[in-house]
């Protein structure tokens, strides 16, 4: 038996079995499922999809975004991206952090790797003690 992941009147995440949808009907916020048990929504804000997905570990972390945190490979600070590889090149696949959200990604911040170099054999003179 198929389930629909929907929302309540009160936008509380529900699962629907789609032997009991009655009938979908479209409306202009998106389409309503009538079961016998109520009238069910399918969320079409981003605000709507957190509610539904939090649990399964969706981040807003902008205001045009939902990321999936359980994919979030690396975020780089300067530009306030998370990337989802690492390392991530310039064709990588990021989204946005706002700074108020950076909170919420700064564990996957890595470490720069030292750009000191081990200074070559006598380089530096040593006294000989005798």
């Amino acid at each position: 038996m198929s389930t629909f992941h929907l929302l309540d009147a009160n936008g509380h995440p529900v699962e629907v079995n789609v032997d009991e949808v009655l009938a979908i009907r479209p409306t202009s916020n998106g389409p309503e499922f009538h079961t016998k048990h109520g009238v069910f929504y399918y969320p079409t804000t981003l605000e709507e999809f957190q509610a539904l997905l939090g649990e399964a570990g969706f981040e807003r972390l902008d205001r045009g975004n939902l990321v999936n945190m359980t994919h979030a490979k690396s975020f780089d600070k300067k530009s306030r991206k998370v990337y989802f590889e690492d390392p991530w090149t310039s064709g990588s696949f990021f989204a946005t952090v706002s700074e108020a959200n950076t909170h919420k990604v700064m564990h996957l911040v890595k470490e720069e790797s030292s750009s000191y170099q081990k200074a070559p054999k006598g380089l530096f003179w040593s006294r000989n003690r005798t």
